[in-house]
Protein backbone atom coordinates (compact mmCIF):
# COMPACT_ATOMS: atom_id res chain seq x y z
CA UNK A 1 0.00 0.00 0.00
CA UNK A 2 2.89 2.48 1.16
CA UNK A 3 4.73 1.63 -2.23
CA UNK A 4 1.40 2.21 -4.78
CA UNK A 5 0.86 5.86 -2.73
CA UNK A 6 4.89 6.71 -3.25
CA UNK A 7 4.59 5.52 -6.87
CA UNK A 8 1.35 7.62 -7.46
CA UNK A 9 2.25 10.33 -6.17
CA UNK A 10 5.40 10.36 -7.86
CA UNK A 11 3.61 9.81 -11.53
CA UNK A 12 1.55 12.61 -10.51
CA UNK A 13 4.31 15.08 -9.67
CA UNK A 14 5.95 14.19 -13.13
CA UNK A 15 2.43 14.92 -14.68
CA UNK A 16 2.73 18.40 -13.01
CA UNK A 17 6.08 18.98 -14.53
CA UNK A 18 5.71 17.89 -17.73
CA UNK A 19 2.48 20.93 -17.60
CA UNK A 20 5.59 23.30 -15.87
CA UNK A 21 7.35 22.87 -18.54
CA UNK A 22 4.17 24.01 -21.07
CA UNK A 23 3.76 26.84 -19.78
CA UNK A 24 7.47 27.68 -19.50
CA UNK A 25 7.03 27.33 -23.42
CA UNK A 26 4.35 29.24 -23.76
CA UNK A 27 6.05 32.01 -21.27
CA UNK A 28 2.95 32.04 -18.65
CA UNK A 29 5.96 31.14 -16.78
CA UNK A 30 8.87 33.19 -16.07
CA UNK A 31 12.84 31.55 -17.01
CA UNK A 32 13.06 33.07 -13.50
CA UNK A 33 13.50 31.04 -10.24
CA UNK A 34 10.11 32.46 -8.55
CA UNK A 35 7.66 31.39 -5.84
CA UNK A 36 6.19 28.68 -8.10
CA UNK A 37 9.49 27.14 -8.79
CA UNK A 38 10.33 26.93 -4.94
CA UNK A 39 7.48 25.26 -4.35
CA UNK A 40 7.97 22.76 -7.27
CA UNK A 41 11.88 21.58 -5.58
CA UNK A 42 9.80 21.79 -1.88
CA UNK A 43 7.73 19.35 -2.84
CA UNK A 44 10.71 17.28 -4.73
CA UNK A 45 12.61 17.82 -1.59
CA UNK A 46 9.71 16.08 0.47
CA UNK A 47 9.74 13.15 -1.67
CA UNK A 48 13.46 12.31 -0.74
CA UNK A 49 12.86 12.98 2.95
CA UNK A 50 9.74 10.44 2.80
CA UNK A 51 11.79 7.96 1.28
CA UNK A 52 14.80 7.90 3.32
CA UNK A 53 12.46 7.49 6.29
CA UNK A 54 10.74 4.66 4.35
CA UNK A 55 14.09 3.13 3.69
CA UNK A 56 16.35 3.72 7.40
CA UNK A 57 13.62 4.33 9.87
CA UNK A 58 12.37 7.37 11.46
CA UNK A 59 15.29 8.16 13.35
CA UNK A 60 17.95 6.99 10.82
CA UNK A 61 16.11 8.71 7.68
CA UNK A 62 15.14 11.91 9.99
CA UNK A 63 19.03 12.13 11.02
CA UNK A 64 20.58 12.43 7.26
CA UNK A 65 18.02 14.42 6.37
CA UNK A 66 18.91 17.24 9.02
CA UNK A 67 22.46 16.23 7.98
CA UNK A 68 21.62 17.23 4.53
CA UNK A 69 19.88 20.22 5.01
CA UNK A 70 21.96 21.52 8.06
CA UNK A 71 25.32 21.22 6.26
CA UNK A 72 23.83 22.45 2.68
CA UNK A 73 21.98 25.40 3.72
CA UNK A 74 24.97 26.82 5.83
CA UNK A 75 27.68 26.01 2.79
CA UNK A 76 24.78 28.31 0.36
CA UNK A 77 24.80 30.87 3.37
CA UNK A 78 28.76 31.33 3.54
CA UNK A 79 28.49 31.18 -0.56
CA UNK A 80 26.43 34.29 -0.85
CA UNK A 81 26.77 35.83 1.69
CA UNK A 82 30.50 36.43 0.49
CA UNK A 83 29.26 36.66 -2.88
CA UNK A 84 26.88 39.86 -1.94
CA UNK A 85 28.96 41.17 0.91
CA UNK A 86 27.93 44.78 1.43
CA UNK A 87 24.99 44.39 -1.44
CA UNK A 88 21.43 44.33 -0.29
CA UNK A 89 19.53 41.05 -0.43
CA UNK A 90 16.36 41.98 -1.84
CA UNK A 91 16.06 39.16 -4.49
CA UNK A 92 15.91 36.06 -2.88
CA UNK A 93 12.41 36.86 -1.41
CA UNK A 94 11.13 36.11 -4.95
CA UNK A 95 12.12 32.53 -4.01
CA UNK A 96 9.64 31.72 -1.60
CA UNK A 97 10.70 32.10 2.39
CA UNK A 98 14.08 32.99 2.89
CA UNK A 99 15.78 32.66 6.57
CA UNK A 100 19.14 34.38 6.18
CA UNK A 101 19.52 35.21 2.86
CA UNK A 102 19.10 31.48 1.56
CA UNK A 103 16.14 30.28 -0.14
CA UNK A 104 14.27 27.74 1.90
CA UNK A 105 14.29 25.72 -1.44
CA UNK A 106 17.94 25.59 -1.71
CA UNK A 107 17.87 22.86 1.35
CA UNK A 108 15.48 20.73 -0.84
CA UNK A 109 17.43 21.57 -4.01
CA UNK A 110 20.14 19.29 -2.34
CA UNK A 111 17.67 16.80 -0.39
CA UNK A 112 16.84 15.27 -3.99
CA UNK A 113 20.53 16.05 -5.05
CA UNK A 114 22.21 13.63 -2.28
CA UNK A 115 19.35 11.59 -1.97
CA UNK A 116 19.00 10.92 -5.61
CA UNK A 117 22.93 10.30 -6.14
CA UNK A 118 23.32 8.18 -2.83
CA UNK A 119 20.73 5.82 -4.51
CA UNK A 120 22.49 5.47 -8.11
CA UNK A 121 25.99 5.15 -6.56
CA UNK A 122 24.72 3.27 -3.76
CA UNK A 123 23.37 0.75 -6.24
CA UNK A 124 26.25 0.85 -8.93
CA UNK A 125 29.07 0.03 -5.81
CA UNK A 126 26.77 -2.45 -4.01
CA UNK A 127 28.15 -5.70 -4.98
CA UNK A 128 32.01 -4.38 -4.27
CA UNK A 129 32.58 -6.55 -0.98
CA UNK A 130 35.76 -4.74 0.40
CA UNK A 131 34.42 -1.89 2.44
CA UNK A 132 36.81 0.72 2.37
CA UNK A 133 36.77 0.44 -1.32
CA UNK A 134 33.00 0.16 -1.54
CA UNK A 135 32.42 3.44 0.28
CA UNK A 136 35.27 5.20 -1.32
CA UNK A 137 33.65 4.16 -5.04
CA UNK A 138 30.37 5.22 -3.89
CA UNK A 139 31.27 8.84 -2.27
CA UNK A 140 33.66 9.76 -5.48
CA UNK A 141 30.75 8.47 -8.09
CA UNK A 142 28.32 10.41 -6.09
CA UNK A 143 30.27 13.45 -5.58
CA UNK A 144 31.29 13.69 -8.97
CA UNK A 145 27.15 13.44 -9.88
CA UNK A 146 26.97 16.77 -7.51
CA UNK A 147 29.55 18.36 -9.17
CA UNK A 148 28.11 17.80 -12.49
CA UNK A 149 24.52 18.89 -11.48
CA UNK A 150 25.75 21.93 -9.63
CA UNK A 151 27.14 23.37 -12.50
CA UNK A 152 24.12 23.26 -14.46
CA UNK A 153 21.89 24.72 -10.95
CA UNK A 154 24.77 27.83 -10.46
CA UNK A 155 24.11 29.63 -13.52
CA UNK A 156 20.35 29.13 -13.10
CA UNK A 157 20.78 30.56 -9.53
CA UNK A 158 22.77 33.18 -10.19
CA UNK A 159 19.90 35.08 -10.45
CA UNK A 160 18.14 34.31 -6.86
CA UNK A 161 22.79 34.45 -5.45
CA UNK A 162 22.70 38.61 -7.01
CA UNK A 163 25.48 37.00 -9.42
CA UNK A 164 26.10 38.06 -12.57
CA UNK A 165 25.64 36.02 -15.68
CA UNK A 166 28.13 37.99 -18.21
CA UNK A 167 28.80 33.61 -20.57
CA UNK A 168 26.40 31.46 -21.03
CA UNK A 169 29.14 28.63 -21.01
CA UNK A 170 31.39 27.00 -18.50
CA UNK A 171 33.84 30.00 -18.54
CA UNK A 172 31.55 31.30 -15.83
CA UNK A 173 32.16 28.52 -13.05
CA UNK A 174 35.40 28.81 -11.49
CA UNK A 175 37.27 26.03 -10.64
CA UNK A 176 37.51 26.61 -7.01
CA UNK A 177 33.18 26.43 -7.17
CA UNK A 178 33.52 23.25 -8.77
CA UNK A 179 36.17 21.65 -6.41
CA UNK A 180 34.01 22.69 -3.38
CA UNK A 181 30.65 21.52 -4.87
CA UNK A 182 33.04 18.19 -5.23
CA UNK A 183 34.41 18.08 -2.03
CA UNK A 184 30.92 18.81 -0.02
CA UNK A 185 29.31 15.74 -2.29
CA UNK A 186 31.63 13.65 -0.96
CA UNK A 187 31.85 14.60 2.82
CA UNK A 188 28.41 14.10 2.59
CA UNK A 189 28.22 10.97 0.99
CA UNK A 190 31.27 9.27 3.45
CA UNK A 191 28.75 10.60 6.38
CA UNK A 192 26.06 9.16 5.01
CA UNK A 193 28.05 5.91 4.19
CA UNK A 194 29.27 6.05 7.61
CA UNK A 195 25.94 6.45 9.24
CA UNK A 196 24.62 3.40 7.37
CA UNK A 197 27.54 1.07 7.93
CA UNK A 198 27.71 1.18 11.80
CA UNK A 199 23.88 1.03 12.14
CA UNK A 200 24.21 -1.85 9.60
CA UNK A 201 21.54 -0.38 7.45
CA UNK A 202 23.58 -0.33 3.77
CA UNK A 203 22.68 -2.89 2.69
CA UNK A 204 18.85 -3.06 3.81
CA UNK A 205 16.11 -1.45 1.92
CA UNK A 206 12.64 -1.64 3.73
CA UNK A 207 10.84 -0.96 0.11
CA UNK A 208 13.53 -1.72 -2.55
CA UNK A 209 11.20 -1.29 -5.13
CA UNK A 210 10.87 2.50 -4.62
CA UNK A 211 14.49 3.22 -5.21
CA UNK A 212 13.52 3.46 -9.14
CA UNK A 213 10.87 6.08 -8.23
CA UNK A 214 13.36 7.99 -6.25
CA UNK A 215 15.44 7.98 -9.26
CA UNK A 216 12.70 9.29 -11.39
CA UNK A 217 11.56 12.41 -9.03
CA UNK A 218 15.66 12.98 -9.14
CA UNK A 219 15.60 13.15 -13.34
CA UNK A 220 12.42 15.17 -13.04
CA UNK A 221 14.39 17.96 -10.73
CA UNK A 222 17.80 17.41 -13.27
CA UNK A 223 14.84 17.84 -16.40
CA UNK A 224 13.37 21.20 -14.57
CA UNK A 225 16.82 22.74 -14.56
CA UNK A 226 17.87 21.77 -18.03
CA UNK A 227 14.46 23.37 -19.31
CA UNK A 228 15.63 26.19 -17.75
CA UNK A 229 19.15 26.21 -18.82
CA UNK A 230 17.97 25.42 -22.40
CA UNK A 231 16.07 28.84 -23.05
CA UNK A 232 19.18 30.44 -21.09
CA UNK A 233 21.78 28.69 -23.75
CA UNK A 234 23.71 27.38 -21.45
CA UNK A 235 24.94 24.71 -23.84
CA UNK A 236 28.44 23.34 -22.77
CA UNK A 237 26.60 23.16 -19.26
CA UNK A 238 23.89 21.52 -20.39
CA UNK A 239 25.90 18.82 -22.39
CA UNK A 240 28.23 17.81 -19.45
CA UNK A 241 25.18 17.51 -17.14
CA UNK A 242 23.04 15.59 -19.66
CA UNK A 243 26.08 13.45 -20.69
CA UNK A 244 27.09 12.70 -16.85
CA UNK A 245 24.13 12.06 -15.31
CA UNK A 246 22.84 9.83 -18.10
CA UNK A 247 25.68 7.64 -18.25
CA UNK A 248 25.69 7.27 -14.53
CA UNK A 249 21.84 6.56 -14.50
CA UNK A 250 22.68 3.70 -17.50
CA UNK A 251 24.77 2.33 -14.50
CA UNK A 252 22.65 2.22 -12.11
CA UNK A 253 20.38 0.10 -14.40
CA UNK A 254 22.73 -2.03 -15.20
CA UNK A 255 23.76 -2.70 -11.85
CA UNK A 256 20.36 -3.85 -11.14
CA UNK A 257 20.85 -7.11 -12.54
CA UNK A 258 24.36 -9.27 -11.55
CA UNK A 259 25.49 -10.17 -15.15
CA UNK A 260 29.22 -9.91 -15.43
CA UNK A 261 29.07 -8.02 -19.01
CA UNK A 262 26.76 -5.64 -17.42
CA UNK A 263 29.24 -4.66 -14.57
CA UNK A 264 31.74 -4.36 -17.13
CA UNK A 265 29.74 -1.69 -19.39
CA UNK A 266 29.46 0.05 -16.20
CA UNK A 267 32.75 0.73 -15.22
CA UNK A 268 33.51 1.13 -18.98
CA UNK A 269 31.26 3.92 -18.69
CA UNK A 270 31.71 5.46 -15.24
CA UNK A 271 35.38 5.82 -16.51
CA UNK A 272 33.68 7.88 -20.26
CA UNK A 273 31.84 10.03 -17.82
CA UNK A 274 35.35 11.04 -16.13
CA UNK A 275 37.49 11.48 -19.82
CA UNK A 276 33.90 13.52 -20.68
CA UNK A 277 34.05 16.25 -17.35
CA UNK A 278 38.27 16.31 -17.78
CA UNK A 279 37.44 17.38 -21.77
CA UNK A 280 35.16 19.59 -20.92
CA UNK A 281 36.92 21.47 -18.00
CA UNK A 282 40.32 21.44 -19.25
Amino acid sequence: MVEKRFRFFVWLYMALFFVAVILIVLNVLPLRLTEIHALFFIVSGVFAVIFLILQYGKGLGSAITILIFAVSTSIEWMQTSLTNAGQQNDVTTDFGLVINGIPVAFGFIWLVLIVGTHVISREITLKIKIDWIRGGIYAIIAATMVMVFEMLIEPVAMQVKQSALDSPTLTIIQMTDAANWWTLGLILHLMIYFMLSLTDQWGKLHFPTLKSELVLVYWIVLSFFLVLGYFMGLWSILLVTLIGNILFTVCYYLSLESDTKKKNCCMSVIAAVFFVIKYFLY
